[in-house]
């Protein structure tokens, strides 16, 4: 692995190591510097905060240039930065190993607030590393406060929609106890976690029955209901597997499932490759976002030191 990535002439790669670390412990052994691509690091001019310890009699902006409206908040954290004379402040919606910093729609999941654009994107930065502490996966944001996170190369993720959907024939079966041994070696690769853990993760999904779980030989899809509306909540197909039609038969049958249970379904994805297979299905972009890693580690071959 070490002479073939060294071959490329990369001067660093980022990448998504497994929860044992063995890319880190592999590649070091053989003389690359590994570290986290953003640190996990908080200064001392950094603290938690909360919306309410936003100063109302202040000149300050949001990342629209608007009066800061703190209604409705009361479910984000976030942090405030010491600037001296000033602070700046960015907060976030917690939402299990994803922070969602968004401030389109309906519900705010997030803001950024200062008295200036310069210091938007310090709060930024301050939060992003923040988030790497708490050992967060995901750090979303919405679009227009691409330009405060540059730095991170974020990832454009989308929103698609299938309004009213229709069933499909399929080869899907639910998840049983003849499936359950392949289940569940399907979610330790897919979760990254021991097989004892996959094991628990499916008995709750199988007891909670907003969730179905269906299986193919070589992948699973699960859907959730949310009232009136359906979510595509995980597809997986086995890299061995890949390429022979299983991503598009497990569509219709996650498709199938919803069919007549909810009005719209939904489903989020960042690869543009699953984005087209969703469009054959009728998929359509309801609005996309900015998606920072925030678990990555940063590779620099011998080489390049």
């Amino acid at each position: 692995m070490s002479a073939e990535l060294s071959s490329k002439s990369y001067s660093r790669i980022l990448v998504q190591d497994n929860k044992k670390g063995l890319l880190r412990r592999t590649l070091s052994s053989e003389g690359w510097e590994v570290g986290r691509a953003i640190e996990p690091r908080l200064s001392h001019s950094c603290s938690a905060v909360t919306t309410y310890d936003i100063p109302v009699d202040e000149t300050l902006q949001d990342a629209n240039g608007q009066k800061p409206d703190i209604s409705n908040t009361s479910h984000m954290n976030g942090v405030s930065l010491d600037l001296g004379d000033r602070k700046a402040w960015a907060f976030f919606t917690d939402d299990g190993e994803t922070a969602r910093i968004v401030s389109e729609g309906e519900r705010k999941q997030g803001m950024l607030v200062a008295s200036s654009h310069e210091d938007l994107t310090m709060a930024a930065d301050c939060l992003v590393h923040y988030l790497a502490t708490m050992k967060k996966s995901w750090a979303v944001f919405s679009t227009d406060m691409g330009r405060f996170i540059r730095k991170f190369d974020p990832m454009t993720m989308w929103r698609l929609v299938l309004d009213r959907p229709t069933g499909h024939q399929h080869s899907g079966q639910p998840a049983s106890s003849a499936n359950r041994s392949a289940l569940v070696k399907l979610f330790s690769e897919y979760y990254d976690e021991p097989t004892m853990h996959s094991l628990f993760r499916l008995r709750r999904f199988r007891i909670d029955r907003n969730y179905a779980v269906y299986y193919i030989d070589g992948g699973f899809m699960i859907t959730r209901l949310d009232g009136d509306t359906g979510l595509i909540y995980d597809i997986y197909v086995t890299p061995s597997r890949q390429g022979e039609g299983i991503g598009a038969e497990l569509m219709r049958c996650g498709i199938t499932d919803l069919a007549g249970k909810v009005s719209a379904c939904y489903l989020h994805t960042s690869y543009p490759r699953a984005k087209r297979l969703y469009e054959k299905f009728g998929f359509k972009t309801v609005y996309s976002q900015l998606g920072v890693r925030l678990d990555e580690i940063s590779l620099k071959p011998p080489s390049a030191r």
